[in-house]
C-alpha cells in the first residue's frame, strides 16, 4: 500500500509538472537591434518556451519584405514562475528589401501563431561591396543624422569574401575626436550580389563622439590570406555562382597574404543648441506613461501604492535616457527601483525604453498632490525644443482605523458580519487553458488508480505461493504463522536492437526522408551504447556535420529537396568509429614544481 501510494503519488507530481510546463509554452517573435535603415540587418528570434519542436516555424511569409541571409537555432534554460524551463530559439538574420513601413507578419508554428511586429525603416544605402575584388572591406555609419554631441552612434564593418579566405583580420575603427566600443559579437552570413555569392562578416561598433564639428574615421586595413589556385579555377568557380574552395590550389596551403582598405568616412557633430540647459535627449518622439496598483483617490495612511512610470523614446540610445527620478513630496515617502534603460521598437522605429517603479507610502491623511513629471527633449526633426509631461497626481489619503496595526476585535454576535468583498481577481473566473488543463489532469489520475487497482487485483490472484523448501525453515513461534516469501516479477529489458535502427537510417537516406533519417539516427544512437542516450552527438566530424547540415534542411522548409548520400556516408564512418574500443588513459606522473635547469 505505501508503494503504490508513493507511486501514485510520484505519478500525480510528475502529471502536474507536465500540464503546467505544456501551458507555459508559447510562441513569440521579438526582434534584436531593430535595423537603422535599409542597408541594415538584423536578427529576428522565434521562441517557444516549454518544449522543443523538430519541424520548424513557417518562415516563408517573411519573403515578401525580407531577405533571409542566415538561420540557425540554440537552446538554453530560463526561470518561470520559480522553476527552470527550456527555451528553444529559431535565429533569422535578415535584411529589408525596401525602405518605408515593413511588417514581420504573423508566424507559425503548429497551432500557434505568432504576434506582428511593425516597424520604419529608414532609405539608405544598400550593403555592397564595394569593389569586384576577391576580398573587400566596408565601414558604414547607422542611424539617421543629425548627430549630437552626446549621441551614441552605431558603426559596422563588413567584410565580403568571395573566394574562401583562410584567415582574416581587421583593425579596430578609430577617429581622432572619437571613441569606438565593441557592441555583440560576430555576424556571419552568405548573400549573393549580382551572380556572386559572398561571405559577410560583419561587427559592430558605438562611436561616441568627444568634440562637434568634422570627425573622419580612418581608413581601415584588412589583412587576409588568400587560396591559390590553377588557372581556370577561379573562374570556373565563379562561373558556378560559388566562391573558390582551399583546395582547388592543391592542397591547404598558407595562401596569398593580402591587405584591403576601407575608404574613410566622416561624420558631422553638431553641439547642443543655443538655450538648452542640465539633460540634452536629442530625439524623434518621447512619450511618458503612468500605471499605479491601486486607485490614489483610495490611498491610506501606512498603506503602500506602486507607481510605475515608463519613458518611451524614438531615435535615441539607451545611454541618453535622463533618470526618472520621483521628486520630494510633504506627506509621503518615496522609494524608487533602480531603473535598466534597453534599446527598443518605439513606434515602429528604433529607439529605447526605461521604467522605474516607485513605492509611495502616505504619511498623514488628507489631500497630498505629487508634482507634474517632466522630460525636456530636443525634436531633431523640427530642430526645436519640446517637453513630455504627466500631470499632477492627488492623493485622497484616508486616515489609518488602525494606527498601531493591530487587527480590529471581531463584531459583537448579535449583529451579522458583512460579507467580505470579493476582489476583482477572486470573482474572475478562471482562463479555459487552466479548466481544461485541470481536468484533464483529474480524469489521467482517476484513470490511474482504477486501472492500477484492477492490475493489483487480478496480480495478487494470480501469483502462486511458492513451493516449500526442503531446507531446514526457521521453527514457528506459538501463536505466529510461518512466514512466507511471495513472488517478486522482475520486468523484462528489452535491449534495442542496433541493426534495425542502422537499417532505418539506410532506408530513410536512400528515400529522401531527412526528418525520418535524423529520428532513426536518434534511435541507432541509444542503441549504439552508453553515453549516447538518444541524443543528436556525433563520434566523427563528418557525422556531427552531417547532423548540422540536416538540421538546417529541416529548418529550411518544404521547398527544398534533401539528398541522403551525404548523410549516408557520414554514418557510414560513425558506426565504425562506435566499434572501436576506446583507449584508457595512462596515468602520467606529477611535473616537478621547481623542475632543475639543464
Amino acid at each position: 500500500m505505501i508503494r503504490a501510494a508513493l507511486r501514485t503519488g510520484l505519478f500525480s507530481l510528475a502529471l502536474a509538472l507536465w500540464a503546467t510546463a505544456a501551458l507555459a509554452a508559447s510562441f513569440k517573435a521579438t526582434v534584436e537591434k531593430p535595423p537603422t535603415d535599409q542597408g541594415d540587418t538584423f536578427e529576428l528570434v522565434l521562441s517557444v518556451i516549454g518544449r522543443d519542436s523538430l519541424e520548424p516555424p513557417n518562415i516563408a511569409p517573411l519573403n515578401k519584405d525580407f531577405e533571409i541571409l542566415d538561420r540557425g537555432k540554440r537552446s538554453r534554460m530560463e526561470s518561470l514562475n520559480g522553476r527552470m524551463v527550456e527555451v528553444n530559439e529559431w535565429v533569422l538574420t535578415l535584411a529589408p528589401k525596401r525602405a518605408g513601413h515593413l511588417v514581420i507578419p504573423a508566424l507559425t508554428l503548429g497551432s500557434e501563431t505568432s504576434a506582428p511586429i511593425e516597424m520604419n525603416v529608414a532609405p539608405g544605402s544598400t550593403a555592397e561591396p564595394p569593389d569586384d575584388g576577391p576580398i573587400a572591406l566596408s565601414v558604414d555609419v547607422l542611424g539617421t543624422p543629425p548627430f549630437y554631441l552626446q549621441s551614441e552612434i552605431p558603426v559596422v564593418v563588413r567584410m565580403y569574401d568571395r573566394v574562401g579566405a583562410l584567415e582574416a583580420s581587421a583593425d579596430q575603427p578609430a577617429a581622432d575626436g572619437a571613441t569606438f566600443t565593441p557592441d555583440g559579437t560576430l555576424k556571419r552570413f552568405s548573400r549573393i550580389y549580382g551572380r556572386q555569392r559572398y561571405r559577410v562578416v560583419e561587427l559592430r561598433y558605438i562611436m561616441r563622439p568627444q568634440r562637434t564639428g568634422t570627425i573622419q574615421i580612418s581608413s581601415v586595413a584588412l589583412r587576409a590570406s588568400i587560396p591559390t589556385s590553377p588557372p581556370g579555377a577561379q573562374e570556373q568557380a565563379r562561373a558556378l555562382g560559388r566562391p573558390a574552395m582551399p583546395w582547388l590550389g592543391g592542397g591547404f596551403d598558407s595562401g596569398r597574404k593580402v591587405t584591403v582598405f576601407a575608404n574613410p568616412v566622416e561624420v558631422t557633430i553638431l553641439p547642443r543648441p543655443a538655450g538648452v540647459t542640465g539633460w540634452f535627449l536629442p530625439a524623434r518622439a518621447v512619450r511618458l506613461k503612468e500605471t499605479w496598483s491601486s486607485p490614489p483617490a483610495k490611498a491610506k495612511v501606512g498603506v503602500a501604492l506602486t507607481r510605475t512610470l515608463r519613458l518611451e523614446v524614438q531615435g535615441a540610445s539607451p545611454a541618453q535616457l535622463p533618470p526618472l527620478k520621483p521628486a520630494e513630496t510633504d506627506g509621503v515617502r518615496q522609494y524608487a527601483d533602480e531603473e535598466h534603460p534597453e534599446a527598443a521598437q518605439v513606434g515602429g522605429a528604433p529607439g529605447a525604453v526605461a521604467e522605474v517603479h516607485i513605492t509611495v507610502v502616505p504619511t498623514r491623511a488628507g489631500s497630498i498632490t505629487l508634482p507634474a513629471v517632466t522630460v525636456p527633449w530636443w525634436n531633431i526633426a523640427t530642430n526645436r525644443a519640446e517637453t513630455a509631461q504627466l500631470p499632477p497626481v492627488t492623493l485622497q489619503v484616508a486616515g489609518s482605523a488602525d494606527p498601531a496595526g493591530l487587527v480590529p476585535p471581531p463584531a459583537p454576535a448579535a449583529k451579522s458580519a458583512p460579507k467580505p468583498q470579493a476582489t476583482p481577481a477572486d470573482d474572475a473566473p478562471l482562463p479555459w487553458r487552466d479548466i481544461a488543463a485541470i481536468a484533464l489532469v483529474v480524469v489521467i489520475i482517476a484513470s490511474f488508480l482504477l486501472f492500477s487497482g484492477r492490475r493489483a487485483g487480478r496480480r495478487a490472484s494470480a501469483i502462486p505461493q511458492p513451493p516449500e523448501r526442503p531446507v531446514a525453515a526457521p521453527p514457528a513461534r506459538p501463536g505466529r504463522p510461518t512466514p512466507t516469501r511471495p513472488a517478486v516479477r522482475r520486468p523484462v529489458v528489452i535491449a534495442p536492437d542496433e541493426r534495425a535502427a542502422a537499417g532505418a537510417v539506410e532506408t530513410a537516406c536512400k528515400a529522401g526522408h531527412a526528418t525520418a533519417a535524423y529520428r532513426a539516427y536518434l534511435d541507432w544512437n541509444r542503441a549504439s551504447g552508453p553515453g549516447h542516450s538518444g541524443t543528436a552527438s556525433a563520434r566523427t566530424p563528418a557525422m556531427a556535420a552531417a547532423l548540422h547540415e540536416v538540421s538546417r534542411h529541416l529548418y529550411a522548409g518544404e521547398g527544398d529537396t534533401w539528398d541522403g548520400r551525404g548523410f549516408r556516408s557520414a554514418f557510414a564512418a560513425e558506426r565504425k568509429a562506435a566499434l572501436k574500443p576506446t583507449k584508457a588513459r595512462t596515468a602520467r606522473g606529477l611535473a616537478p614544481l621547481y623542475p632543475k635547469a639543464r
